[in-house]
């Protein structure tokens, strides 16, 4: 009976598959995992800074998970595969910038970008990483009548830095794209 059961528990072990990205091998990959998994939520946080107004605050927690040199690459909803990004931009400094004018002149008064499902392959060498995630970001026109909602995929790259990981490329393929209104009173 007892061989039984553990030919049963090794039978079901093997049939169950890692979940996707790196699967972790000791307490140094952990800990890449993590840092490379904060790059995301630092992100959405320089993001959102920059969704309330604050573009200096925005610039200074992009410098914290960027490359100076990190290119931002957007696709429009239903854009094909090879179609060419809609918005490219050479570096984080220029996408805060960017993203400043572009809220500002749709008439947002805050974001709010929530970023999930955070995938992470470390690849060979240990110094290279590709992320994968999903967003969805909440563009506030009036907080109590209307918003503009975005989904998407996070297709991103990062390195390991003297100063830790980094994001050195961010790629964002739009899913959906709508405006939400409330009906009227």
């Amino acid at each position: 009976m007892a061989s039984a059961l553990a030919l049963a528990g090794a039978v079901i072990v093997s049939l169950a598959k890692p979940a996707e990205g790196t699967p972790p091998n000791g307490v140094p990959e952990l800990q890449a995992l993590r840092e490379i998994e904060q790059l995301e939520y630092c992100y959405a946080a320089g993001t959102d800074a920059i969704g309330r107004g604050d573009l200096a605050t925005g610039k200074q927690i992009y410098s914290r998970c960027f490359t100076p040199d990190a290119p931002v690459l957007i696709w429009a909803a239903g854009a094909a595969p090879d179609d060419p990004p809609v918005v490219s931009v050479p570096s984080a400094e220029a996408w805060a910038d960017f993203i400043d004018v572009l809220f500002a002149e749709s008439g947002y008064v805050g974001t709010q970008h929530l970023i999930s499902n955070v995938r992470i392959d470390i690849l060979p060498g240990g110094d290279r990483a590709k992320i994968t995630s999903y967003l969805i970001a909440t563009h506030v026109y009036d907080p109590l009548s209307s918003v503009q909602v975005a989904h998407g995929t996070y297709e991103n790259e990062a390195v390991r830095t003297p100063s830790g990981w980094k994001l050195s490329k961010r790629t964002f393929r739009t899913l959906s794209f709508m405006r939400v209104d409330s009906p009227a009173p």
